[in-house]
């Protein structure tokens, strides 16, 4: 068997522009990505500075600007990918999304998917480790989607399997933000593997938040069948207990790397601690009141806070 582009919808309202700007309403709500994207480039390129050792008086520069509008362009690229692969099971179980109820077309996406890659290897010519950072991670992710679409595999139901072979494009936007780090501080960026000791523990922070948060918005009391959530692999409590496992190692490899009890302007390192709080917070709700879902806020705003955070530590921890 072996399953081709899922089949379009009828065709969607209005000329091409008019589909992208259905898919990105539905789909890609513009505000709240421009601010995530933000906080996203700049708390990460913080934590990376924090975590370094070898740079003082770290401010954001031109480099971490261009890296907030490439992670924004990277979020909107991923989500049409993401959309394409989930076709059969939205029009299942999500038929008001653009692509599942025809708004926009599964040509749509895919153009756009090739024009973003486009200007993302153009906004980053100034760099030439980040842009091979980039160009990895788009052949990854077209071998990826051609796995998925051609040979039905992983299968859309495997969540577990499909977060793990997603994990690589996630950990390579990471090591493009540290390339950005090392560019803007005049450090050597043709390091970037060869100097990644600096930046594992800022990656295992990294990851670990987002692992919590892929945990969390998935965390259904009483799961449909099929639905595509961790309770079905693992059970409610066990994806409880794994979520805020991970949002403690979070902030504990944080700390550790930190070191905020050696006082001083490291004593901003304490602020790792307020996304874990947000997390405990969130499953005291959820256990005491029975909701159906994981509190939706919660989902929402960890990650923003760890990395609202680290930007914090990253621009008084290194003063």
């Amino acid at each position: 068997m072996t399953p081709t582009l899922p089949a379009a919808a009828p065709a969607g309202p209005g000329p091409f522009t008019a589909r992208l700007a259905a898919f990105v309403r539905g789909s890609f709500p513009l505000p709240l990505s421009l601010v995530f994207a933000a906080v996203w480039a700049f708390g990460a390129t913080g934590l990376f500075a924090a975590a370094d050792g070898r740079v003082r008086d770290w401010r954001p520069g031109w480099g971490t600007a261009v890296a907030a509008v490439t992670v924004l362009v990277e979020l909107l690229l991923i989500r049409a990918v993401d959309d394409l692969r989930d076709l059969p099971y939205d029009r299942r179980h999500n038929p008001s999304r653009p692509l599942a109820r025809g708004a926009v077309l599964p040509r749509d996406l895919a153009a756009l998917a090739g024009a973003g890659a486009v200007v993302l290897l153009l906004l980053n010519a100034g760099n030439l480790p980040a842009q091979l950072l980039i160009a990895v991670q788009i052949v990854y992710t077209a071998v990826l989607v051609g796995a998925e679409l051609l040979l039905g595999w992983p299968q859309g139901d495997a969540v577990v399997t499909g977060v793990l072979l997603s994990s690589p494009v996630q950990i390579l936007l990471n090591l493009y933000l540290y390339a950005v780090f090392l560019h803007d501080a005049g450090l050597d960026t043709g390091a970037v593997l060869r100097s990644a000791g600096h930046a594992l523990p800022a990656l295992a922070v990294i990851l670990a938040a987002a692992t919590h948060h892929e945990l969390a918005r998935k965390i259904v009391r009483e799961p449909r069948p099929h639905e595509r959530t961790y309770v079905l692999v693992y059970g409610l409590r066990a994806t409880v207990v794994l979520a805020l496992v991970f949002a403690a190692v979070s902030a504990a490899v944080s700390l550790a790397v930190l070191r905020p009890w050696s006082g001083g302007a490291a004593g901003w390192g304490w602020l790792a601690l307020l996304p874990l709080v947000l997390a405990a917070l969130a499953a005291r709700t959820f256990t005491r009141t029975g909701a159906a879902r994981w509190p939706v806020a919660a989902v929402a705003g960890y990650l923003p806070a760890v990395f609202f955070c680290h930007l914090l530590i990253g621009l008084g921890g290194t003063a």
